[in-house]
């Protein structure tokens, strides 16, 4: 697995915020708080577009975005979006993330990306950096939620929900990326 997971991160690597990028070619398994080992690469072709957000336990910036992460898992998944957290944090275990999903009533499974392979690959160094993979696996936004931190404006930009909602239409995403505003992840 490890080595999938590298040549995945490696395939990432050259296409993480890239508009036109190269699609997904190897698989990686993330295990999740579902009880299932994902392989992303199967995830992505199986959805109009799939939603990978980054976690940090004890971020202000993620606890204030929960309510509008719901908000739009509950919109999106509906239309077949694929919707998943991840923990790339050191030190952290899937049995830590499952309690973090039952406490906060995720309705969607947060995947663990030991070594934080796949955050590095994507660019993702903060909590809430949100990538959206269209269907064939290129990237096609990566950054934050929208342009609030800890206090949530209703005339925040937002970034996610416009970038999935192109991609679920089969349009091009007018902005591909967006300042993520959160707390730094400790990566091994």
């Amino acid at each position: 697995m490890r080595l999938g997971a590298l040549a995945f991160a490696a395939t990432l690597c050259a296409c993480a915020g890239a508009g036109a990028s190269a699609p997904l070619s190897r698989a990686v398994a993330l295990r999740g708080t579902d009880g299932v080992s994902h392989d992303l690469s199967a995830e992505v072709a199986q959805a109009p577009a799939t939603v990978l957000v980054f976690f940090h336990p004890h971020c202000p910036c993620m606890a204030a975005h929960e309510p509008r992460l719901r908000a739009l898992y509950n919109e999106l998944q509906p239309k077949g979006v694929r919707w998943f957290m991840v923990d790339s944090e050191a030190g952290g275990t899937l049995a830590d993330d499952a309690a973090f999903v039952a406490d906060r009533r995720y309705d969607f499974p947060m995947l663990r990306d030991d070594r934080g392979v796949l955050a590095r690959a994507l660019g993702a160094d903060v909590a809430t950096f949100s990538v959206v993979l269209d269907r064939e696996g290129h990237v096609r936004y990566a950054g934050g939620i929208d342009d609030d931190r800890t206090h949530l404006r209703d005339v925040a930009s937002p970034y996610l929900r416009d970038a999935v909602m192109a991609v679920v239409a089969g349009k091009p995403v007018e902005r591909q990326s967006g300042k993520a505003l959160g707390c730094a992840l400790a990566l091994d």
